[in-house]
């Protein structure tokens, strides 16, 4: 009974998938492009990685052989598990637990990427923006005695994980993360968020819906 309740709970969170409320008012372009990308369980912000300067963002310097970069946060044994395991999903919602910050560097084109993501969102951001999510997220990382950042693992590809600050739980998710992300950069975003259809309903109302899911 106990499962019979809690895996359908479990599988609502970690695929809701959002009817975005799409503005249709012309869109201008300014400043620097940044991306909000789903693909399954998977949130993260996504940068140019000739956008990033390396004295704001240090670690960019390790994928500069890369297009992009794509960044989340997010319980640290179920996000560095190759596949799905209910029993750690179950760990990381209902326990506060470790967290990491993943790193990826991609190196198909932009539009393949976007492809293969499920929901897409471009958000035009100035300069004292784009430094600001940067910082926070240069604060993320957890740092040892020595200042350095810990690495957790390497994935398949090149993908990084760091430990990261912050502990992870049903009501502190990557949506959270990357909520406070954007608020600390003076979008004033709203940091109450936990679900991805609200993470990216509220992306909506200040970016460019470029896919919508299915």
């Amino acid at each position: 009974m106990h499962n019979v309740v809690i895996f359908p709970i479990i599988f609502f969170f970690l695929n809701t998938s959002p009817a975005l409320q799409i503005n249709l008012q012309d869109y201008e372009s300014a400043g620097t492009e940044i991306y909000f990308i789903k693909q399954r369980w998977h949130t993260a912000i996504v940068f140019n990685t000739t956008d990033i300067n390396p004295l704001h963002f240090p670690i960019v310097k390790n994928f500069s052989n890369y297009k992009m970069i794509d960044i989340g946060w997010g319980d640290e044994e179920f996000y560095q598990y190759p596949d799905f395991d209910w029993e750690l999903a179950f760990k990381a919602l209902f326990y506060p637990t470790p967290s990491t910050l993943r790193i990826e560097g991609i190196s198909i084109s932009k539009e393949l990427y976007f492809d293969v993501s499920e929901i897409v969102v471009k958000l035009n951001v100035d300069a004292d923006q784009l430094r600001e999510i940067l910082k926070f997220i240069n604060n993320t990382f957890y740092r040892d005695e020595n200042g350095e950042k810990v690495l957790s693992s390497k994935g398949g590809g090149q993908i990084i994980f760091y430990a990261a600050k912050g502990k992870y739980h049903l009501f502190n998710t990557c949506n959270t993360w990357l909520a406070r992300c954007l608020n600390n950069a003076g979008l004033q975003f709203e940091t109450d968020i936990i679900l991805t259809e609200q993470l990216f309903n509220e992306l909506a109302k200040i970016g460019e819906v470029i896919k919508a899911g299915r």
